[in-house]
């Protein structure tokens, strides 16, 4: 081995400035929060939620990808259907063209919502304020309303493309879990059934959990095994803000169950952009590092 030859290093060089995109998403959501007292309506957090976390996507991402909210648009849907809108989108900005725009009442470019073609869609993600049990039905509710857009392949020489692309992605993502959830397996739980049922399910994460100390970030994933596995939340051995803790499984046939697992590290903010990265790339092998960037203090 030559002596001059570079070594991966840990941690990589600038972790921490990475995590600064982490840190202004938080303190923005904070102080949306804030006003949002004030509010009749208390939705203004969650709403900055959306907005600061495409923002990061849109700087992060390579430039070929586009970042929106908006509609999924397919010639395979009846004009009559009313098309869902999606909190973010990510799609292909090279080769979609943009069907329609609808302002937002600010006018302001960063609010604008497009609609995007189906088959030039790469991934969505729904953004929470909070974890909860009913936030995460909620979102997973609008996933799976694009099940119709799931639920087929086109053919590479198909003229007209009706579907999602068969490199498509979707996740979830929260910006806090209380210490009032620590014990919520069954929001966990109710993840594990969403990799059953929304085709290019990525699990998700959590920003910040309630009494870190350290700047960790929650990262939801499913687990497959042999043998049925039992929850730690509901044994009391673990709760969703210790170290580590997996939901009860889910036996799909005999030898093969899922359970969810969230795990609190420094790195799962640098993981999770660039395994988003590395699915939409096709390049993203289960057990691997996608990136080494962004990678240190645990």
């Amino acid at each position: 081995m030559d002596d001059n030859e570079l070594q991966l290093k840990f941690p990589s060089q600038g972790w921490q400035q990475f995590l600064v995109s982490r840190r202004r998403m938080l303190d923005a959501f904070d102080q949306a929060r804030q006003q949002s007292n004030d509010h009749p309506i208390q939705v203004f957090h969650g709403t900055v939620a959306e907005g600061r976390f495409r923002e990061w996507l849109t700087n992060f991402l390579p430039k070929k990808y586009g970042v929106t909210s908006g509609r999924i648009v397919s010639p395979g849907i009846d004009a009559a259907e009313k098309l869902p809108h999606f909190d973010v989108i990510i799609y292909d900005q090279l080769e979609a063209p943009v069907l329609w725009i609808e302002e937002h009442v600010d006018g302001s470019p960063a609010g604008y919502s497009r609609a995007i073609p189906a088959e030039h869609v790469l991934c969505v993600l729904e953004i929470k304020s909070n974890f909860s049990s009913k936030t995460v039905k909620e979102a997973i509710g609008k996933l799976q309303q694009l099940s119709p857009l799931m639920n087929g392949h086109d053919d590479e020489k198909e003229r007209y493309k009706r579907y999602l692309p068969t490199k498509f992605a979707c996740g979830l993502v929260f910006f806090d879990l209380r210490i009032t959830e620590a014990y919520n397996e069954a929001a966990l739980s109710d993840i594990v059934l969403a990799a059953t049922k929304l085709r290019g399910f990525l699990g998700g994460i959590v920003l910040r959990g309630e009494g870190h100390q350290r700047q960790v970030t929650g990262k939801i994933s499913i687990l497959q095994g042999k043998e049925p596995m039992s929850s730690s939340i509901a044994s009391g051995k673990a709760s969703l803000l210790s170290g580590c803790g997996f939901s009860q499984s889910l036996e799909l046939r005999e030898d093969v169950h899922l359970c969810s697992m969230i795990m609190w590290l420094e790195k799962h903010f640098a993981h999770f952009g660039f395994d988003l990265i590395a699915i939409m790339q096709g390049t993203y092998e289960a057990g691997k590092i996608s990136s080494w960037y962004g990678i240190g203090g645990g």
